[in-house]
């Protein structure tokens, strides 16, 4: 059972699919050799290690492969149950603003202390049964991991529900992911993203001064860890140039977002590329 989560939470889906369900009326391991030979590995070779386990999955070939898909073998797995590509899933709920956070630059790296409150749309997320108020911190407490957030049993921070985080009410043994306009309308427009837009914006600038094309690859790398594609970058590109003309048109917008119209154009790129599937997904 232990195996294979760790190994649903590196692939994306267990050997046994259903981890809340490991047994006879929940479905059969796709693998069920492989399992046994991991569970039998991790408990008696690597003595109950789960770093060494980790270690080991992440560095077999298996998971090491392209996850470009083929259309002949999407045809056959389409869910790629038999292991004929590389994983390809989704951050969960809670490392997507984590990943933000750390593209951008902002990412605290503050341990334990008591919950924090990071910035949240108005009007969401204020609990229902109390005077309790939401009051986004200030500092280094805005921008910690999510793992600090706080979190009352049936009201969540509200970008996490987007991202398929349950309530706490019952224990969930798996999340099963969606895919809706929401999510990209929370990461386009939350104050917690744009933030992290502006942020990732001025590092951008700073990394190139005047030349727009290395401000954009520069973003673009630090957000997915690659350069982007010559067509990728003529997009982006267009984008900067569509924006900037706005904002020197009108700079009251460009006010709104940054302190230049410059800065702003880019602060759109940015939030464009940590809005892409690249940056999204593992």
């Amino acid at each position: 059972v232990t195996v294979n989560r760790f190994w649903e939470q590196l692939f994306g889906l267990g050997i046994v699919e259903t981890l809340e369900d490991f047994g006879p009326s929940g479905q059969p391991p796709s693998h069920p050799e492989l399992l046994d030979h991991l569970a039998l590995r991790f408990q008696h070779d690597l003595q109950w290690d789960v770093k060494k386990l980790l270690k080991e999955l992440v560095l077999s070939a298996t998971y090491r492969q392209t996850n470009r898909v083929r259309p002949e073998l999407l045809s056959v797995d389409p869910r790629n149950r038999l292991l004929a590509r590389g994983p390809r899933s989704r951050l969960p709920a809670e490392m997507v603003r984590d990943n933000a956070l750390a593209a951008s630059g902002l990412l605290s790296k503050k341990m334990y202390g008591p919950s924090v409150m990071p910035p949240q749309p108005e009007g969401l997320g204020q609990p229902p049964y109390n005077g309790l108020r939401w009051v986004d911190a200030q500092g280094e407490d805005r921008n910690r991991r999510a793992v600090y957030t706080f979190w009352r049993r049936t009201n969540a921070y509200p970008s996490l529900v987007t991202f398929d985080a349950t309530s706490r009410q019952v224990c969930t043994a798996r999340r099963v992911a969606t895919n809706t306009p929401l999510q990209a309308l929370a990461t386009l427009n939350d104050t917690a993203y744009v933030e992290c837009a502006v942020a990732l914006a001025e590092r951008m600038l700073e990394h190139a001064p005047g030349d727009a094309a290395a401000q954009i690859a520069y973003g673009y790398e630090r957000a997915t860890g690659r350069l982007p594609s010559a067509a990728n970058a003529q997009v982006l590109t267009t984008l900067y140039d569509t924006a900037l003309a706005d904002y020197r048109a009108q700079p009251e917008l460009a006010a709104k977002l940054a302190d230049s119209p410059e800065k702003a154009a880019l602060a759109l790129v940015a939030n464009a590329i940590l809005n892409l599937d690249l940056t999204l997904t593992k």
